[in-house]
């Protein structure tokens, strides 16, 4: 029924123009906000309260895999994009809540800068290894964003307080993280001990003949880092 019901206001709000692509909304909603401003509060609220209620469902931790189709992650994935267009601080944590989506999610948060940075940092708490590596990764690069004194050190803070967290998808971002830092250098010791001993191990072999016995992906970024801070190289991109 949301569905439906979102299916039918976005076909009435893009009557009269052409295209009804993800790209086309953010005009679409402008141009409808421009011509009835009156509706224009009671929608976008409308919007934010629908995405709420879509992450519960396809968010939650215990949602069986299979349980949508192919047209229900359309839908939520075209609610996440009409939503992350709004450019609404009321959506903030409606957003966080789909962080994990990645893509126009995740760009709104970073738009909206330290107004997010509190509900981001509060889905570290999060026991699903999904959101809490992807309000990890927000949080690094909303604080990077600010670059105060006090953003720097809680990035170090963070850090450390996850390169031994207990998912390994938050380790790896921790990991990856000390490659960015002025300081990196002084986490030669830390990221020696993390090639050496990361439990997390997977079939197969890293690419630099690293770990014969299987693949060990935190202890291969921890390698990766430690060479980059070897050989002056700069920070690369998070993977």
């Amino acid at each position: 029924m949301r569905e439906a019901a979102f299916s039918d206001m976005m076909a009435l709000i893009h009557e009269g123009k052409k295209g009804t692509t993800e790209s086309g909304h953010a005009d679409a909603l402008a141009t409808f906000f421009k011509r009835h401003p009156e509706q224009a509060d009671r929608i976008k609220l409308g919007l934010i309260q629908l995405l709420n209620a879509d992450n519960a469902d396809f968010q939650g931790e215990n949602t069986p895999p299979g349980t949508y189709t192919e047209d229900d992650m359309e839908h939520y994935a075209e609610v996440v994009n009409v939503v992350s267009s709004l450019q609404d601080e009321r959506a903030i944590p409606a957003l966080v809540g789909a962080m994990a989506t990645g893509g126009m999610a995740q760009q709104a948060i970073f738009q909206h800068g330290d107004k997010a940075l509190a509900p981001v940092l509060e889905q570290l708490k999060s026991s699903d290894p999904l959101a809490q590596s992807s309000a990890l990764r927000m949080s690094f690069a909303l604080l990077a964003k600010r670059g105060d004194p006090a953003a720097l050190a809680q990035i170090r803070e963070l850090i450390l307080a996850y390169v031994k967290a207990p998912s390994e998808p938050s380790r790896r971002i921790a990991v990856q993280e000390i490659d960015c830092l002025d300081d990196r250098q002084n986490f030669v010791p830390l990221l020696t001990e993390i090639s050496k001993t990361d439990p997390e191990k997977r079939p197969g072999k890293a690419l630099d003949g690293g770990d014969t016995d299987g693949f060990y992906p935190v202890r291969y970024d921890a390698r990766r880092v430690l060479r980059d801070i070897q050989n002056n190289e700069g920070c690369r991109p998070k993977q």
